[in-house]
């Protein structure tokens, strides 16, 4: 298979010639003036076609400018293609010039594209370094590699139904930080090669199993029949002692697993943590307000030890309550 072309037109004030390279293994410089920053781009490709750019930028001036236009990357794929920008570290903002979007790109979020031919400027946000990737995986490789059904599947959780379609979704560190390690510096030419390629072909069947699993669980949670509103209004008036899960789901009609995993979803942690941190704020409020002793507190929340309490309390707020209510009088 041929090698894809990649071509830069600099965008910064000064006249610099514009880039062009391709290759199985090339790295080159990034031509910032010298006191502003210094960076390279390493482009790898392999013989099935999937190719792979790592970027990296550096910012040396303190007065440096809050963003800088690097460039305008044109690509043009021999085939339809499968190309995945993932921010590691720093964010920038890239525009597509098909459709003049212009994207914020944040680490953890990894944008997912299928093109023909892409066409994009990048700015950089320069408050950090930057280190990203980016990997082009011709379509008829991935069928190769995942299989068609696979293929389709993904494409369809990932919302790419048509050639130009992207989408931005949140990816696992455990994932995407895969190809941000996939080529080591104590590896060099062919071996190098062959190792990226293997994390590469991990990194596709841990993200395919990630996106299945997320779309699964979002359906579950969306087909939930119960009011969760509801219950987190009736969580906020609950004192005493917890109610069980179990009790609180044959309320609902639901099973415990379920109604526990819509609650993390909407609100961010279970139902236990969610409960376990309102009465500790209620004792803390009380501690503040109130002459109540420590130990009726205790008591009045659901904490049948007061040791417990205070262990439990010093966690979260890092001092005890009787500290607390001594500093405060």
């Amino acid at each position: 298979m041929p090698s894809v072309i990649h071509k830069i037109d600099w965008l910064f004030d000064t006249d610099i010639e514009p880039s062009e390279w391709r290759g199985s293994i090339v790295k080159i410089p990034y031509p910032y003036p010298a006191e502003l920053a210094e960076g390279f781009a390493e482009h790898i490709e392999f013989h099935d076609g999937i190719s792979l750019v790592k970027d990296f930028h550096h910012f040396i001036n303190e007065d440096r400018p809050a963003e800088i236009p690097l460039g305008r990357f044109t690509v043009e794929p021999s085939t339809a293609t499968l190309v995945i920008h993932m921010m590691h570290k720093g964010s920038m903002i890239t525009i597509n010039h098909k459709n003049n979007d212009r994207i914020s790109r944040v680490s953890g979020f990894d944008l997912f594209g299928r093109t023909e031919i892409l066409d994009v400027s990048q700015i950089l946000l320069t408050d950090e370094d930057i280190h990203c990737s980016i990997l082009f995986i011709p379509e008829n490789q991935l069928i190769k590699l995942l299989g068609s059904e696979e293929v389709e599947e993904l494409f369809k959780n990932l919302g790419l139904l048509q050639i130009t379609d992207y989408c931005q979704i949140k990816v696992p560190d455990s994932i995407s930080m895969q190809i941000a390690n996939c080529t080591p510096s104590h590896l060099s030419g062919g071996i190098r090669q062959l190792f990226a390629n293997s994390v590469i072909l991990q990194y596709l069947v841990d993200l395919n199993i990630y996106i299945s699993s997320a779309i699964n669980f979002k359906n579950k949670i969306s087909n939930a029949k119960f009011d969760l509103i509801g219950l987190h209004t009736e969580l906020l008036q609950i004192s005493g002692v917890i109610p069980t899960l179990n009790d609180i789901a044959k309320k609902y009609g639901v099973s415990p697993a379920k109604m526990n995993q819509a609650f993390f979803e909407k609100y961010g942690q279970s139902i236990y943590n969610f409960l376990s941190n309102q009465r500790l704020e209620q004792a803390h409020h009380g501690l503040l307000k109130t002459d109540i002793p420590m130990k009726t507190i205790a008591h009045k929340i659901g904490y049948s030890h007061v040791n417990h309490f205070i262990t439990a309390f010093k966690n979260k707020f890092g001092v005890t309550p009787g500290s607390l209510r001594k500093e405060n009088n």
